[in-house]
């Protein structure tokens, strides 16, 4: 249902041009950023983060009621400005080089969006456990976001990215720790991954729909630890290159929600791979997915090594009135891997407080469509829709509303269905139990119009090498059974 319309004109003095990237976000009202280990009588140390930048370390404040958002380049002589859409003012703005990382400061309640003359990474976060250092507090740090490539969409050979954080590495359990680098290869691949100063690096070879997990140096409260971390790296800006298409993600331990790409580009489609991992036990605290038809058709939901998961059918009548199918996995570690005979759109969280719906996060999801492409989503507490233009859009199956440029509308909680005529972008809220720690990659047009193929042999399953042990056995046993009754057959002829 549509609660609030907001219309803005927001003027700069350098009017946008065609070939800029725009990115939208909104800032939901939070906890302050806090470290637990900071002195009771010095109270604004505990909003100090220190972060690894060119092999030094490094700290700042963050202001209280402000979020962090951070931008890293992909490209040299970038030129990238903040502009708070609903007050109709610029909030910063700044040229940066390719590995270069900025971070500002927004507050809490701002309806933004960020200008770039060339395409750029933005992660924005929150709240008081975001960078929670040791994993031991309640509720513990974190949260799942995809990285999108250097091309375009969350598929590709090539990633710059900063390090969300997951659970962190001073978990004292290792089966605790929320990995922060979570690699999927959708093909074969060889891979390599360097920090952005080359003092670190990892490499190494996956097989198809193969897996490499990794907590990887993001800012946290390293002073409280004698200035040591757990992860690798001397930067927060990381490089990925890969000889074959992956998907990368940061995989947070509990709390958190996301809208899955599609392996074909999109958040509209019918395969999609991703993962979960809920670290830590609780009340109502369980590993959980979303999946909403946009037509009829028949789900399948597998493990990474492709056994059933789950199935479900959509009939035509569960598309007509908007219904998803909402399932429970409980605690663990899941690799998710969708396919369907219809489209879909595919959504991944965790519960904490009850095993219900409107429980999942509390974390914040971006998704958004192609032009005439209807997308799907459940909004545990809302979302806003923003728009990069001038638009003609249909909320729930309601008449068409004009948007102007910039212009953008809240919903409230519920499955809803979205259909324009130009591109559209929708941030989702999920807040279980307070905004504690929330973050996510911000999306661009680009990001969703990237389309890829099915890769060749995804859905072929690996024999057991039983299976093959017990090939070669029976062909010996032939061959030997074969020899042995050519020999009787000579000897008798003699």
């Amino acid at each position: 249902m549509l609660i609030i319309l907001i219309s803005t004109n927001i003027l700069v003095e350098a009017q946008e041009r065609q070939s800029e990237h725009v990115y939208y976000g909104y800032v939901p009202p939070s906890t302050d950023v806090n470290n637990p280990n900071a002195p009771s009588d010095q109270p604004d140390e505990a909003r100090r983060v220190d972060e690894m930048t060119n092999g030094q370390l490094i700290d700042y404040y963050v202001p209280s009621g402000s979020a962090i958002l951070d931008i890293v380049g992909y490209e040299d002589d970038t030129t990238v400005e903040i502009i708070d859409i609903y007050a109709n003012w610029r909030i910063a703005s700044v040229v940066m080089n390719k590995f270069e990382k900025k971070h500002f400061f927004i507050p809490f309640g701002t309806f933004f969006k960020v200008v770039a003359s060339k395409r750029v990474g933005i992660f924005l976060s929150g709240g008081a456990s975001i960078y929670e250092p040791d994993g031991r507090e309640e509720p513990p740090g974190g949260t799942s976001t995809f990285y999108p490539s250097v091309t375009g969409g969350f598929r590709g050979r090539e990633f710059i990215f900063v390090a969300a954080p997951g659970t962190h590495p001073f978990a004292y359990s290792k089966d605790r720790i929320g990995y922060n680098f979570y690699l999927m290869a959708l093909q074969e691949t060889d891979w390599a991954l360097v920090d952005s100063v080359e003092r670190w690096s990892q490499n190494g070879h996956l097989s198809q729909r193969g897996t490499r997990q990794m907590i990887l140096q993001s800012r946290t409260f390293y002073r409280a630890y004698a200035e040591t971390h757990g992860g690798g790296g001397y930067d927060t800006v990381f490089r990925l290159t890969t000889t074959g298409d992956v998907m990368v993600l940061c995989c947070g331990g509990i709390g958190d929600f996301m809208a899955v790409p599609a392996v074909t580009g999109g958040y509209v489609g019918r395969v999609f791979y991703a993962s979960a991992a809920l670290t830590f036990g609780g009340m109502g605290r369980t590993v959980a997915f979303i999946i909403m038809p946009l037509e009829a058709c028949e789900v399948t939901v597998y493990d990474g090594a492709l056994n059933t998961i789950a199935k479900h059918i959509f009939t035509a009548s569960d598309v007509e009135n908007r219904n998803y199918w909402f399932h429970t996995l409980g605690e663990g570690r899941f690799d998710f891997i969708v396919e369907s005979t219809g489209d879909i759109c595919f959504m991944v969280g965790k519960t904490e407080g009850a095993a219900d719906i409107n429980f999942l996060g509390d974390d914040i999801t971006f998704i958004g469509a192609r032009p005439n492409q209807e997308i799907r989503f459940y909004a545990p507490t809302m979302a806003v829709i923003f728009a990069p233009e001038d638009l003609t859009v249909s909320i729930d199956g309601g008449a068409p509303i004009r948007m102007a440029k910039d212009e953008f509308r809240l919903l409230e909680s519920g499955a809803h269905s979205i259909k324009a005529d130009k591109h559209i972008i929708v941030e989702v809220l999920a807040a279980g139990s307070g905004w504690y720690n929330w973050g996510s990659y911000l999306i661009e047009p680009l990001d969703i119009d990237a389309t890829f193929e099915i890769p060749n042999g995804f859905f072929e399953k690996e024999r057991e090498h039983t299976t093959y042990y017990y090939i070669v056995a029976a062909v010996v046993v032939i061959i030997a059974t074969a020899v042995f009754m050519l020999r009787r057959r000579r000897a008798f002829r003699v």
